[in-house]
């Protein structure tokens, strides 16, 4: 009996440091039990986060309005956290006569997530290239992004890009137990395959998609990859010259 115990105390130190396990470990239904008890009681909200929504901070998220609700606080689902953010290219990248305008989300470093980014700050959780024949280069009403953290320690972000024709309007999250997916004019994808998804629309109102599989990266190496996808990557190209080729969209 004795031994029994000891091979089931190896085996459970042993699964908890196992790297696809890590987050198993630190985050479970338990925690996320606790979790949404914390929202449930008064005593536990972040008053000056709620105070701040209240003033129209998050008012204007599209393409789902971001509404305002007490989160608890920060600090007693994981007391590492230390911000988030998003980057990309509004102007949009030189494709033959078109644009391509990307954007990506990203965390930064913390308990969560320290495990599966070795020394990078940060990590990408999703990231979108859009072809559009519509860009304004005076105000950038053709695109835009936001991403919040009250959902800690799950995390979201979401945005639209826009063509003559057609709007793509795109949402994703990442959840503490590596939950990773993106919702993209109403297609689900499983980021835990690809968190690199190339979108070009069609003339006839259809869409195109492509899902590629990266390896996990910071926003700097993230924004150096796409740039060098776009430029010497056979099977964008191909993917996103089929779309200008055969489209010809957004002409009347």
């Amino acid at each position: 009996m004795n031994k029994l115990i000891i091979i089931l105390v190896l085996f459970i130190a042993y699964s908890c440091k196992a790297p696809e396990r890590v987050n198993q470990c630190k985050w479970n239904q338990e925690k996320e039990n606790i979790h949404n008890e914390n929202r449930n009681d008064s005593t536990k909200w972040n008053n000056t986060l709620l105070k701040d929504d209240k003033a129209g901070i998050a008012f204007n998220a599209k393409p789902m309005i971001q509404g305002v609700f007490p989160v608890p606080n920060y600090d007693l689902a994981d007391s590492t956290f230390n911000g988030l953010g998003y980057s990309g290219d509004w102007k949009g990248y030189n494709f033959k006569d078109k644009k391509i305008v990307y954007h990506y989300f990203y965390v930064n470093k913390n308990d969560i997530n320290k495990e599966y980014i070795s020394d990078k700050a940060n990590e990408v959780f999703f990231a979108i290239a859009v072809l559009t024949d519509s860009v304004d280069t005076k105000r950038y009403t053709h695109t835009n992004v936001w991403i919040t953290s009250r959902n800690h320690p799950h995390y979201l972000g979401q945005g639209f890009v826009k063509t003559k024709t057609n709007k793509i309007e795109f949402m994703s999250f990442i959840s503490a137990d590596r939950q990773n997916y993106a919702i993209v004019n109403m297609r689900l994808f499983d980021l835990r395959i690809g968190r690199i998804v190339l979108i070009a629309p069609r003339k006839d109102g259809t869409l195109r998609s492509l899902q590629l599989k990266s390896p996990i990266m910071s926003s700097s190496e993230m924004k150096d990859h796409i740039k060098h996808m776009l430029k010497s990557d056979k099977k964008v190209i191909d993917f996103f010259s089929k779309s200008v080729t055969n489209s010809r969209f957004g002409r009347h």
